[in-house]
């Protein structure tokens, strides 16, 4: 599929989900560009980057970051911009695909897609830790001087 089209549907697929958990003003705008400018890293990483949990990883560290700044420049929680910019990278084929084959008695094929699954989650929580860790360093240290 298009890049392009992804990102633009990352960012609106963020947008419905600002929308639903009632975000207004500013934040919808700004939370919805977290959600397509990570999806963004994650398609730039992939150029370069040859697993998809580095990918993943990749993506979720820029997204904490993102939401560091935004929620320092909007005066929020950054939790507003993360669990909306997170929403494009959940792994739902790799779920739903486990799940169906669940249904199917297929267990090889369950067991991979939900190692899939939880790996690519593991990856996207590691990814957010470590920019947290980042940027409450960085913070730390900016204050000291």
């Amino acid at each position: 599929m298009n890049p392009y089209i992804q990102i633009i549907a990352a960012f609106f697929g963020s947008l419905g989900f600002a929308l639903l958990f009632n975000l207004r003003g500013q934040w919808l705008f700004f939370t919805a560009l977290g959600g397509g400018l990570s999806w963004c890293i994650y398609l730039i990483s992939g150029s370069f980057i040859s697993h998809y949990e580095r990918q993943y990883f990749a993506a979720a560290f820029f997204l904490g970051i993102y939401s560091e700044l935004m929620a320092r420049k909007t005066k929020s929680p950054s939790t507003l911009y993360l669990v909306v910019g997170m929403i494009p990278l959940i792994p739902g084929a790799a779920l739903y695909y486990m799940m169906r084959n669940a249904i199917q008695t297929n267990f090889k094929m369950f067991a991979e897609r939900g190692l899939e699954a939880v790996i690519t989650g593991g990856a996207i929580a590691s990814g957010i830790i470590t920019a947290m860790v980042c940027w409450n360093v960085i913070k730390l240290n900016l204050l000291k001087k």
